[in-house]
């Protein structure tokens, strides 16, 4: 069974209203993917990183810091992988 890791960086968009800036880095070491993600915040711009665990039937979050909990919203379109803010909760 394949088990890719991939690290995404994310920081504010140039463009307003659309999704954040990311560094995206993969690899089969998932510690290294959570290295990268971790140099990345010293960088100016990173908001926080994520590492994904993507097998051939799955994706999951295995790592993440720097937003608050909760902050990011992380979307899978086909093998690409977009974060972005959380939605805020609207009471209507």
């Amino acid at each position: 069974m394949r088990t890719d890791y991939i690290a995404i960086a994310f920081g504010p968009s140039e463009t307003p209203g659309l999704y954040w800036n990311h560094k995206f880095w993969g690899d089969g070491n998932k510690q290294a993917c959570i290295d990268f993600g971790r140099q990345q915040l010293s960088k100016p711009g990173t908001f926080g990183y994520v590492v994904i665990e993507d097998t051939e039937d799955s994706w999951e979050i295995v790592d993440e810091l720097g937003a608050p909990e909760n902050a990011v919203s992380v979307i899978a379109r086909g093998f690409t992988y977009f974060v972005q803010p959380a939605p805020a909760l609207q009471l209507i």
